[in-house]
């Protein structure tokens, strides 16, 4: 009698043992699974129209919501919208900025995003947060990632939870128009840093300018910059981004407009699938959101249409294209997708792809 009580004892905490390592290794997966079918859900339920929307961050100009950001928001369910120096005044009307632009967005949050590189790129001043020291005046990991962090969470105290920092280009000559915005030496480990201290205080990082500038580019805004390395050299030229992807996983990277012929002719990377598709996702394993630099930049709008550029980018793997000009342009920009979907030139499964990304990252930081 007791060497069958034992037997069943013993049998018992064996099947609970198995058990438990059967719940540890599977559980993850089976939250893994339960959490993209939500995601599915989310989609399966959304017109065409709201998908699309979802592919776009949008300017706007004022301090408060005009028009037409808020058309775009109700109307149009643009995915995020970008704060630029013209809509910031105090620290009261940052925070009652975005939180009225969040109030608009009914289906999703919106990505809040801003260029708070520190330094001269620094779109909120020092009357409204206390920390914008330039990546030039960043020297160790330590302060790296401190300062990122600090940075971060003051950002997201005023509701912004989306900054196109850190500037990864590698840039040593002087009269570079990027020189006072990127770190002096150690590109990858202060870059890794400062990613892992935004990730920490809840602020999605993107890293830029995928691929990046080079010494002598000409500034994208104006014109559309000439990088004349070779494909044997892309490996060396991109590393400081493969660094940072392989230690930090960045939820997203923005991709610059710059041209290099010698790898893909004369379009230009941010509407390129053989940098965006070949080399940033297959090469580098990069599973983020591809967001572009602004679209309505000279370097683009000199030599396509915005109907071409939108669709191109897309077409290229871009999850998310960046308009902070006109609002006609902006809208033409959504109708262009939206009619290259319904026509047929863009699929929906290539919309839901990017979509699939963009709420995953949105669901985590939300909550939703």
């Amino acid at each position: 009698m007791y060497n069958t009580k034992s037997r069943i004892i013993t049998i018992t905490l064996i099947v609970l043992s198995v058990l438990s390592i059967l719940t540890y290794f599977l559980l993850p997966e089976v939250k893994r699974r339960l959490e993209i079918k939500k995601t599915e859900e989310i989609i399966s339920e959304m017109t065409i129209e709201q998908k699309v929307g979802q592919l776009f961050i949008m300017g706007f100009w004022g301090t408060e919501p005009d028009y037409y950001i808020t058309k775009m928001i109700t109307e149009r369910n643009i995915g995020g919208v970008i704060l630029l120096g013209y809509n910031i005044k105090d620290t009261q009307q940052v925070n009652k900025l975005t939180t009225d632009l969040q109030a608009l967005s009914a289906v999703t949050p919106l990505f809040i995003s801003i260029d708070q590189e520190g330094g001269e790129v620094s779109r909120l001043g020092t009357d409204i947060v206390s920390e914008i020291t330039a990546q030039k005046d960043i020297t160790n990991e330590k302060d790296a990632y401190k300062i990122a962090r600090n940075r971060g969470t003051q950002l997201r105290e005023l509701g912004i939870n989306m900054n196109f920092s850190p500037v990864l280009d590698n840039i040593t000559d002087e009269t570079s128009f990027m020189y006072e915005r990127v770190f002096r030496n150690d590109i990858s480990s202060l870059g890794a840093n400062m990613i892992e201290g935004y990730m920490d205080a809840k602020i999605i990082s993107v890293p830029k300018h995928f691929p990046g500038h080079s010494n002598d580019s000409t500034d994208s805004h104006n014109s559309l910059p000439v990088v004349n390395i070779v494909m044997d050299e892309l490996d060396n030229y991109i590393s400081q981004f493969k660094y940072v992807i392989e230690e930090e996983k960045p939820k997203a990277i923005m991709v610059g407009h710059i041209q290099f012929p010698n790898i893909s002719e004369a379009i230009p990377s941010s509407l390129s699938s053989i940098f965006i598709q070949d080399i940033l996702r297959d090469r580098l394993g990069f599973e983020g959101i591809v967001i572009t630099d602004d679209m309505q930049m000279k370097s683009v709008s000199n030599t396509y249409s915005i109907q071409d550029s939108a669709i191109m980018a897309i077409q290229a793997g871009c999850d998310i294209l960046i308009y902070t000009g006109e609002p006609e342009q902006q809208a033409e920009a959504y109708n262009s997708i939206l009619g290259a979907v319904k026509d047929g030139i863009i699929s929906e499964e290539r919309i839901d792809e990017s979509l699939g990304r963009i709420l995953g990252i949105k669901k985590t930081l939300f909550n939703f």
